[in-house]
């Protein structure tokens, strides 16, 4: 029955020309959609196969209906961009923003375009200002646009134009670009050649069919199977040709055609705009692979705690207490799970002295403190530039790393950045009160869309502990403020202890989770992630910064920074402010860094209902139960020594062994027992046919196709069993007869039992 309904549903939607060519089109756009995903042109690519797949089907089904040329590109042209950016952009909710209404709907898709905003423009930025940018969200929806016209352009050459050749070329063509480009494998154009000439020749041969009989002219149908195990044959061996004979040197092709200038110009300018596209990070504070940023302190030696990585000297505009602030590099704002990464970039240059723009969303509500720093970097050349608050101007050239417009990653010094230099920066003096009357609501969207982000993967219980933890007072005192949701995630990690003695975490855990729920002891690493993933699930923008802690100064005021004091810790937004810095950190807590006014007093620490929440009682360690193991693995060991043979009586096939004919008829004896006659040994297959058809309840009009059914499945067992009668004869036509006696069957014993019931 399931094959016969899927036969019909085949045959119901069979494209023109069959399925055959279809697959073979199929294929040949598998080929292109491989070479594209193997050299993984960006980060998420994955958006590239509902792209094609929907782009085909798509042009498909309007070439095969009577629409105008004009009218279906009308509908496919902007389908493919709605599409293509619907999923470049992850503009479709997900099923949680669904289900709360569309209100939540039309925020998620405020966020979600301004972000798009926030990234296109920041990127148009630096191409304008001839800068370099990693963020790659342009390109990608350039990628999924000609992906999509690739592939409805295939389907139309064929199903509308009937010039298969004219789709397969422009397929062929971006299959090469992208071998040439990407370094992508030449298997893929071997594989499309094949199936290219198969389908090319196949379609035509189609279309001249198509012509023969609208003009009456008689053909033979063998041609067709001929011709294609022609074309087939051809096509295997022009690829085996192709993977065994010595390849030509397109490398050296390739080489005199880059080096023509104009060649070399427009490549210097897509790497300036593209840089994110399939390039690995270099600077300070990466972590390729999504691990901690400050892993390296783990298992350390005594040498970390002795080498000098750099001095420095703070000169402040007016007197305050800086010692809750951190020595910055670079900061991160995707988690995987596993560790940290960082998302697209872009960079911009900036000559010795410049200003670099302050952010667009600061207000000025806040008061800045002016700071000058003379730092000197000791350990290696690196080019990261540290600084104590947002940058402001540096005595070098440098480059800024920015995402978007106005959001500041890093700095990295440039023109053989030296290693003494001198830098302005500006750190915000709001105090606590100030910042407890921002409003999150007034955030940026593109800020909220980038650092409100968590793993679908993150844990119920950490998620749901963050909410405990940031939850209203019993007294019902109304929504608590972000800043006290910070502050109070922040306290409740000042439980766990410190160490840098960890064992390295089990493969495939959730960091965070297994840090609160299971280790219950760790780092800076450890301890910033906790607060950035709790403070995101609950709603605060958050990221993490890494660097180095601030030392106490010397006589001469120069703080000597070593290895040890390698830093992470975490940063929550506020509105009209900025980026604030947080130390949750245990052995490093220090009145929260607003409260830089001398007379400023650190608040104490809001707690939901007055009450603290406690660490959570660790998990309990999973014990492997050796000795029941064993004694379970023995006790199979005899059982099946003993019932062994039984137990494969029981398992065995019910019509293991017959042959067709043979089944038939022990099937039609079971159904006859579920009717109420079951066979009996002394019974011939006469008899019992006999003994079925004269039930009562097989007397009635609807059983009127059932007795020569019956008797015909008997003679050809009897012909089977005891004529000598060959099973490949009479298998065909049993099966046949079974289907009818089979249904039958099936509506007496249904009835039968619906009698019972009643």
């Amino acid at each position: 029955m399931e094959a016969h309904l899927l036969a019909r549903l085949l045959d119901r939607f069979r494209p023109r020309y069959g399925w055959l060519p279809f697959t073979f089109l199929l294929g040949a756009l598998a080929c292109l959609l491989f070479s594209v995903l193997e050299v993984a042109w960006v980060a998420e690519d994955s958006f590239m196969v509902p792209i094609i797949l929907l782009g085909f089907l798509c042009a498909a089904l309007l070439a095969q209906r009577p629409v105008k040329p004009g009218i279906a590109w009308l509908i496919l042209i902007p389908a493919g961009l709605a599409i293509s950016l619907v999923l470049v952009a992850e503009l479709w909710p997900p099923a949680t923003v669904f289900e709360r209404g569309v209100a939540a709907i039309a925020e998620y898709w405020r966020i979600r375009a301004a972000l798009l905003v926030d990234r296109a423009a920041g990127w148009l930025s630096a191409v304008r200002g001839g800068g370099r940018s990693t963020e790659t969200v342009v390109f990608a929806l350039a990628l999924a646009t000609a992906g999509w016209f690739v592939a409805a352009l295939l389907a139309w050459s064929v199903y509308r134009s009937r010039r298969p050749f004219w789709g397969l070329t422009l397929v062929g063509i971006a299959l090469a670009l992208n071998t040439f480009y990407g370094q992508a494998g030449l298997y893929w154009a071997v594989f499309f050649f094949g199936l290219a000439v198969s389908a090319g020749t196949y379609l035509t041969h189609l279309n001249r069919e198509m012509e023969w009989e609208s003009r009456g002219i008689d053909y033979s149908s063998e041609v067709r199977s001929d011709l294609l195990v022609y074309t087939a044959g051809i096509s295997l061996g022009i690829m085996s040709l192709a993977m065994g004979i010595p390849a030509i040197n397109f490398r050296a092709i390739a080489d005199a055609f880059q080096s023509q200038e104009a060649v070399v110009a427009a490549e210097q300018t897509m790497a300036r705009a593209f840089a994110g596209v399939a390039q690995p990070r270099t600077d300070e504070g990466s972590t390729g692979g999504g691990g901690m940023p400050r892993s390296f302190l783990l298992g350390g030696g005594p040498e970390l705690a002795e080498t000098v990585v750099m001095t420095a000297t703070l000169r402040a505009a007016s007197p305050a207490d800086l010692s809750a602030f951190h020595w910055r590099s670079v900061n991160f704002d995707v988690y995987t799970g596993r560790g940290w990464q960082r998302s697209a970039e872009r960079q911009e240059l900036f000559a010795r002295g410049e200003l670099i723009p302050p952010p667009v969303a600061a207000d000025g509500a806040a008061q800045r403190i002016r700071i000058v720093q003379d730092v000197n970097w000791l350990y290696d050349r690196r080019a990261t530039r540290y600084t104590l608050g947002r940058p402001v101007l540096f005595s070098h050239d440098i480059t800024v790393a920015w995402r978007g417009r106005d959001d500041l990653v890093g700095v990295l010094g440039r023109n053989n950045a030296p290693g003494r230099y001198s830098v302005e920066t500006a750190l915000i003096a709001a105090t606590p009160d100030q910042l407890r009357a921002a409003v999150l609501a007034d955030t940026p969207p593109e800020i909220r869309a980038r650092y409100t982000e968590l793993p679908d993967a993150v844990p119920a219980r950490v998620i749901e502990l963050a909410r405990e933890i940031t939850a209203p007072s019993a007294a019902g005192d109304g929504p608590i403020a972000a800043y006290d949701q910070a502050r109070a995630i922040e306290t409740f990690l000042h439980q766990y202890p410190y160490s840098l003695d960890l064992p390295a975490p089990p493969p495939d855990v959730d960091i965070v989770d297994y840090f609160l729920f299971d280790l219950q002891t760790g780092f800076c690493d450890y301890y910033a992630s906790a607060m950035v993933v709790m403070a995101r699930a609950v709603g605060l923008p958050a990221r993490l910064g890494v660097g180095f802690r601030q030392q106490p100064p010397d006589a001469a005021g120069i703080q000597s920074i070593r290895q040890l004091d390698a830093h992470s810790w975490a940063e929550i937004y506020f509105a009209g402010y900025g980026w604030v810095e947080f130390e949750p950190t245990a052995p490093f807590a220090a009145p929260i860094a607003p409260a830089l006014e001398a007379t400023s007093a650190a608040p104490p620490p809001y707690t939901p209902g007055g009450l603290p929440v406690t660490i959570p009682e660790r998990a309990p360690q999973r014990q492997i139960p050796w000795p029941l193991i064993i004694g379970l693995a023995a006790a199979a060991v005899v059982g099946l020594r003993l019932f062994g043979k039984r137990l494969r009586d029981l398992l065995a096939p019910r019509y293991a062994g017959l042959d067709d004919v043979q089944i038939a008829f022990a099937r039609l004896q079971d159904g006859a027992a579920a009717l109420g006659h079951p066979h009996h040994p002394a019974q011939t297959p006469a008899e019992f046919a006999t003994n079925l058809l004269a039930a009562p309840m097989l007397h009635n009009p609807e059983s009127a196709q059932l007795q020569p059914a019956v008797d015909r499945l008997t003679v050809l067992f009897n012909d089977r069993q005891y004529g000598g009668a060959t099973a490949d004869a009479a298998g065909l036509e049993a099966k046949t007869v079974w289907r009818v006696v089979q249904s039958s069957l099936r509506r007496l014993a249904w009835r039968r039992r619906f009698g019972r019931q009643h």
